[in-house]
């Protein structure tokens, strides 16, 4: 008895052994396969019909795909398959679509390596991108969009924007807008950033989405100390320019008078020129012959 219970002990040691060893094996090579894949490409960018893109492998061809409104799926391009380049020229495919509204993607292939595709991004270089800014106070953070006319007049209110909300290092968390969105209850001093594209008929994606953009919520703190500075600035301003204006109107004279250099008069400056014994006498400018009239006899008729 005490030999099978030794046995079965023996046995169950040995399945427990070989089961942390497979399972240690796995783990390593998950991180091998991890730490050697192939990177993405970086900064994807499209500005009207030009896709750029930053190569982050050697030796690495990239692909570009593109997804139109009413596509199922992706589909490569074939002018942009398989290139070393890092720049794409999308004219073509854009104009065989509506609007010429489409969605672009590049992936990295190196040997029997694919990388990650990464999506493009407009930063206000495209007509199928929403423009819009960010505006942060205390706790709070607002998404201004500008409404684009040539969507607008063609869709109407079947227009609206998908605004990406995250904190960073977070996942993103979408909301529809037909307009700009305010948030509240955001923490203080963290950093949150936000993304914007098109979507029409509901919840499908028109274009590819703008490049995200990130602001720092600030506290009450900061923006009181921002408040009192503001105001001394613009107090100190008014107080100048109020200075300005009194020393302009009544006190130039008196300035001016001070600024002057000293001065003295010569003592012979203010006396009188000599005229005595010195007869004045006019002179007429040219003298003219004239004859002497002794006597006026009246005319008799």
């Amino acid at each position: 008895m005490d030999t099978r219970r030794w046995s079965s002990s023996a046995t169950g040691l040995r399945f427990r052994n070989v089961f942390f060893l497979v399972l240690f094996c796995r783990t390593a090579t998950a991180a091998a396969v991890s730490q050697n894949a192939l990177p993405a490409p970086s900064d994807v960018l499209i500005k009207q019909t030009q896709l750029t893109w930053n190569a982050t492998a050697n030796d690495a061809t990239f692909t570009v795909q593109y997804r139109g409104f009413y596509d199922g799926g992706w589909t490569p391009l074939e002018t942009c398959s398989s290139t070393p380049l890092t720049s794409c020229d999308v004219a073509l495919v854009q104009a065989g679509e509506e609007n010429g509204c489409v969605r672009l993607r590049v992936a990295a292939r190196r040997h029997r390596e694919t990388s990650e595709p990464v999506e493009a991004c407009s930063r206000g270089g495209h007509p199928c991108s929403p423009d819009f800014t960010l505006s942060v106070s205390p706790g709070s953070l607002t998404v201004n969009l500008n409404r684009s006319q040539n969507l607008d007049w063609k869709y109407g209110g079947q227009l609206k924007h998908r605004i990406y909300l995250r904190r960073q290092g977070e996942d993103w968390q979408d909301h529809i807008s037909h307009s700009s969105k305010f948030f509240d209850g955001l923490e203080a001093g963290q950093r949150y950033c936000v993304k914007v594209e098109f979507v029409l008929y509901g919840q499908k994606s028109l274009g590819p989405a703008s490049c995200e953009q990130c602001d720092t919520v600030p506290d009450f703190s900061t923006s009181k100390q921002t408040l009192i500075v503001i105001v001394t600035i613009v107090v100190s301003g008014i107080v100048l320019l109020v200075v300005f204006a009194y020393i302009q109107l009544f006190k130039s004279k008196n300035i001016k008078q001070f600024l002057q250099p000293p001065y003295t008069i010569p003592p012979g400056f203010q006396e009188r020129l000599p005229t005595a014994g010195r007869p004045l006498v006019a002179e007429s400018p040219s003298e003219e012959d004239y004859d002497v009239v002794s006597s006026l006899t009246p005319r008799q008729d």
